[in-house]
């Protein structure tokens, strides 16, 4: 993986920033820079628009599947692929991620790659689960950019080369990746709904059954007598109020993640293995079980009205 191809990772997860564009004049001189700002803010407008308002998660497809050879048993090691389908979707730093073809992740070769002495969970980084003697993993996918058409350029260092080229576009493509990692009870995202990572009187079960924050600690007493007068609307107005002070005072909304990657980083699929009584692990469909609801998915308004009408009477 090159520099290039995440040019655009920091940049995309500085929600802090303001976005600047060019302005034009008769007579100023703009160069490539120029030109590379104006593509940028455009872009991450664009960015900014689907996180804030439309979250992140799947639109449609991108569903994680099992292709393997035939097994005499379900002891026996064999060829086992992770299959994602076409589809389309939203990463966790609202960037479009649109999959026109299937793609392939050879289950067997990552698994014995990453295991030392056939003990995946000493190298996988916590996807054993010693209750049922399993190891978790999932699939991830975020956006990502390829740089292609090769073109002649300018040297911009002495000596550099006879013929120095460079990418002259960059194609939106998917990252897929798939990571060690032993799914909490109460994660959100095995909700139907996972909310974008900025909410986090949401993410703490605002909207999952298990009981919310209350909002009105941060209301003033205005906004507090104005909750409670009007509490037969409160579902609506409770969520108002926690979108309302969500993001804390003056806070980077993505203080709570490291990095850009992880930020960037939406769930597919999270997937089981059974490990045999040695606790090895065998690439097997037989020991293999593949859940793609605990994903987030982003619904539009078009699907919110068909559902409506197919739930009024």
């Amino acid at each position: 993986m090159t520099a290039m191809q995440d040019q655009s990772l920091i940049g995309d997860g500085q929600f802090e920033q303001a976005l600047k564009r060019v302005v034009f004049e008769p007579g100023m001189l703009l160069g490539v820079e120029a030109t590379s700002s104006e593509q940028d803010y455009h872009r991450r407008r664009l960015v900014r628009h689907q996180y804030w308002l439309h979250g992140y998660g799947t639109l449609s497809g991108l569903v994680v599947s099992l292709e393997a050879e035939e097994a005499e048993n379900a002891d026996q090691h064999i060829q086992t692929k992770l299959m994602v389908s076409p589809g389309i979707g939203i990463d966790g730093l609202g960037r479009e991620v649109s999959s026109h073809e299937a793609y392939c992740i050879n289950l067997k070769d990552w698994l014995e790659a990453h295991c030392d002495k056939n003990r995946i969970w000493q190298a996988a980084n916590g996807g054993f689960d010693g209750g049922d003697n399993s190891l978790w993993l999932k699939v991830v996918f975020r956006y990502q950019e390829q740089p292609s058409a090769l073109q002649p350029v300018m040297a911009t260092k002495l000596n550099a080369g006879t013929d120095p080229v460079r990418p002259s576009r960059l194609k939106d493509c998917i990252l897929l990746d798939l990571i060690a990692e032993k799914p909490l009870i109460d994660d959100p995202v095995f909700a139907p709904w996972g909310p974008p990572a900025y909410l986090e009187p949401l993410r703490a079960g605002h909207l999952h059954g298990r009981a919310p924050e209350d909002p009105a600690a941060a209301l003033n007493p205005e906004e507090q007598t104005y909750l409670t007068a009007h509490a037969d609307n409160g579902g609506l107005l409770n969520l108002n109020a926690a979108m309302l002070h969500a993001l804390g005072a003056g806070k980077n909304p993505l203080d709570m993640l490291t990095k850009e990657t992880l930020a960037a980083q939406t769930l597919l699929a999270r997937i089981r293995i059974q490990l045999d009584a040695d606790r090895k692990v065998v690439s097997n469909p037989g020991r293999i079980q593949i859940n793609n609801l605990l994903r987030p998915f982003v619904t539009t308004p078009e699907q919110l009205i068909s559902l409506h009408r197919s739930l009024t009477p």
